[in-house]
């Protein structure tokens, strides 16, 4: 896949067999460019002839591989969990290496999408109530990546990977779905539509008011909508200096409630100069639903350093 804004992953696949840790939620894809949804990035899974890869390394370790088939070139992405099983409330490291089937060695070079080598999304898998949306470093040597990450309760979780090999066809999309134990356990709640469209954001001491409008607002599977956030301060007013975040004035993760349906989307307004770039109060982006049903949306933004996110659940109708 190309890296530019004009083309969309898609994958669908029905759930089968947890491993011991974890359980691949994603094999075979392909790629697919889509003209005519220029900032819709989708996942929906598809193939039920998936390869399970489960490894086990000595005690403190566990390893989980995706094999992914295309017409173009087979990868695998190994995931390796430290400790085995992820604990509530204590750090996990985790390390994940990209190979090409056929020559077997960690691929060590990639090609920047938004602005990262490698893009790490983790959500609560039950009620999609933990939202993560983060970046592992390369080590240039070995090819590996890695991250730690904690999570501040047990429970059922997934994460998607999305990278992509330097110069290689195709952008990996692939997800994996895993437990993390210990106390406390998360209670998960019944995920429902919002009838708010406006959501009180603290970053780092710093109030927001974040909102939400859909064009159209009877939103219809299939069809293209536009997402337009604006970003308030807390007393009301506009702000008008966002500054840019990955190298776009914004992002937007949406995830379905059964935690199949994917959607990375991007801002409509391109960023050329990030160092002069100011933005804001509104940010666009183009999204297509692929089937009816409820969905949670994560918009992210910059303000003077510090991360903002507002999150949003709505049905899209039958």
């Amino acid at each position: 896949m190309m890296e530019d804004k004009k083309h969309q992953h898609m994958k669908r696949k029905e759930e089968t067999g947890a491993t011991s840790l974890g359980k691949q939620e994603s094999s075979p894809h392909n790629t697919h460019s889509q003209h005519k949804e220029p900032m819709d990035e989708r996942e929906s899974f598809a193939n039920k002839n998936e390869r399970h890869h489960n490894h086990h390394s000595p005690q403190s370790k566990t390893t989980v591989t995706s094999s992914m088939v295309s017409p173009l070139v087979n990868y695998n992405v190994n995931v390796q969990f430290d400790p085995a099983t992820p604990q509530a409330g204590k750090p996990t490291r985790l390390s994940l290496v990209v190979t090409e089937q056929k020559v077997g060695e960690p691929i060590k070079q990639f090609d920047i999408i938004h602005d990262k080598l490698m893009h790490l999304i983790i959500v609560n898998k039950e009620d999609l109530s933990h939202f993560a949306h983060i970046h592992p470093k390369l080590d240039n040597e070995t090819g590996i990546f890695h991250i730690s990450h904690t999570f501040a309760k047990a429970g059922k979780y997934k994460m998607w990977i999305d990278v992509k090999p330097k110069d290689g066809m195709q952008q990996i999309l692939t997800a994996f779905a895993f437990n993390v134990e210990g106390q406390p356990i998360h209670s998960p709640a019944k995920i429902a539509h919002e009838q708010t469209r406006v959501k009180n954001v603290d970053a780092e001491g710093q109030s927001y008011q974040i909102s939400l409008n859909c064009e159209p607002e009877q939103l219809v599977a299939g069809r293209n909508v536009k997402m337009t956030f604006e970003i308030r301060d807390a007393n009301g007013k506009p702000i008008s200096n966002l500054e840019p975040l990955m190298a776009a004035g914004g992002h937007c993760v949406i995830i379905g409630s059964d935690a199949l349906e994917f959607l990375h989307v991007h801002p409509a307004e391109e960023v050329d100069d990030a160092a002069s770039w100011q933005g804001g109060p509104s940010v666009s982006f183009l999204a297509n639903f692929p089937k009816p049903g409820l969905y949670k949306a994560w918009g992210q933004f910059q303000h003077e350093g510090r991360l903002l996110t507002a999150d949003f659940t709505f049905e899209v109708p039958g």
